[in-house]
């Protein structure tokens, strides 16, 4: 069996957890050298392979007609593969790892290290840094305690949990975990490089090193340019004048500020999205509805999406799903000044879904890059919605939560905000 992967360079974290799963399950593995992010993506054929998005943030492919967006597909397709539990109750513990980890600390951690390592793509910001870091290191030290009387995080062998996990926080280990840091969780250190010297996993990522001083923000240099000296003139017998007024100071453009989204270049909004925001969160869903369709403008300001999880054949337990929702509204942090939606998992355990609805700046036919950008952006169905009356009452449900959808009643949910 021969795995393609479609991806670009600098995602190597992510493409990791596939490289070990593949080993794991004797699996070949090749890149396609003809695959160009922004370009192969979004022609015809790519959209009638994988679905209409904006960008994928890499793609498996196990043969025809196999194809899949997830990382951890790969561990799923070999029948029998010891990775993924050898019970249920192994197979949702691991689940849980996976998403304690994916929810709770990668999110964060990347807010924290991806300004130091990229600041082209994510520019840096003090607060966010700060807060990010405080949120990583305590859910580290939940992942430390439960470490110390364990080898690996589910059984008495590696498992997908362990491999998920370890590539999740690979990004930390290398760039901010210093030695003064991993003082402070030593179970996590030992698990993480007991997991990391696996033959397996040595295979891809070689040997690796543990970081020995953190990476620090250094803020850009001031372009200093040298000027030219001024070309003496003879001097001249000085005559009195009248005094010149000073020349006005011309506005430079380079000196203009710079949106920090495209989206700030639009008119004002006839409806403010903070004001629906505390619409909703003060008052009854039902009036804040009636007060929404008041006043929201989907002709010129807003747009609404429908949402669904791709997978939904995948999940099992009702929490499991929601906290996989809550996922996505934690990687949505860019998006905050530009979108609000509501997600519901409606159904019973082992026969549930993901649904619901985004408010989302723009009424542009794509999505905003603040939301594509995000980490779990390809593993939902993004479709924006032509809002009538029956379309109105549908939302009115998901943002109440109350109500069914597809005939499966609404339990849970999450509001990103």
């Amino acid at each position: 069996m021969t795995v393609t992967i479609y991806s670009y360079a600098q995602n190597h974290p992510r493409i990791y957890k596939a490289l070990v799963v593949a080993k794991y399950n004797d699996l070949e593995v090749k890149f396609d050298d003809k695959f160009v992010m922004g370009t192969t993506n979004k022609t015809p054929e790519w959209i009638a392979k994988f679905g209409a998005s904006q960008i994928q943030k890499w793609i498996v492919r196990l043969t025809q007609p196999f194809y899949f967006t997830l990382r951890h597909a790969v561990a799923h397709y070999k029948d029998g593969s010891s990775l993924v539990g050898r019970s249920k109750a192994e197979e949702a513990h691991i689940q849980q790892w996976i998403q304690f980890v994916d929810i709770s600390i990668a999110p964060f951690l990347n807010q924290w290290v991806i300004p130091l390592i990229m600041p082209e793509r994510v520019p840096y910001n003090k607060f966010t840094e700060t807060t990010a870091t405080e949120k990583v290191k305590n859910q580290l030290s939940v992942l430390d305690q439960y470490l110390i009387r364990k080898t690996y995080l589910v059984g008495e062998r590696i498992t997908l949990a362990d491999i998920s996990c370890a590539t999740s926080l690979f990004l930390g280990f290398k760039n901010v975990f210093d030695t003064a840091f991993r003082k402070n969780y030593p179970a996590l250190t030992r698990w993480f490089t007991t997991v990391i010297n696996q033959t397996n996993f040595k295979a891809v990522t070689n040997d690796f090193v543990l970081c020995e001083t953190a990476v620090k923000y250094v803020a850009p240099k001031k372009d200093t340019k040298e000027k030219k000296p001024k070309e003496e003139k003879p001097k001249e017998e000085k005559k009195p004048k009248a005094k010149e007024p000073e020349p006005e100071a011309e506005e430079s453009f380079e000196d203009a500020p710079k949106p920090k989204s495209k989206l700030e270049l639009l008119p004002a909004a006839k409806m403010p999205l903070d004001e629906w925001k505390r619409q909703y969160s003060n008052n009854d869903t039902p009036v804040a509805t009636t007060w929404l369709w008041e006043n929201i403008d989907l002709t010129t300001d807003y747009s609404i999406w429908k949402v669904d999880y791709k997978y939904n054949d995948e999940l099992t337990k009702l929490y499991m799903s929601n906290n996989l929702a809550g996922g996505l509204m934690n990687r949505l942090e860019r998006a905050r000044k530009y979108a609000f939606g509501c997600l519901v998992v409606a159904g019973e355990d082992n026969a549930n879904i993901i649904t619901g609805y985004f408010i989302v700046r723009g009424v542009a036919d794509e999505m905003i890059e603040e939301i594509t950008d995000a980490a779990d952006y390809d593993s939902y169905r993004w479709v924006k919605v032509n809002v009538d009356d029956a379309e109105k009452q549908k939302i009115n449900q998901v943002f109440a939560w109350e109500g069914s959808v597809d005939g499966k009643a609404i339990k849970d949910g999450k509001v990103f905000k």
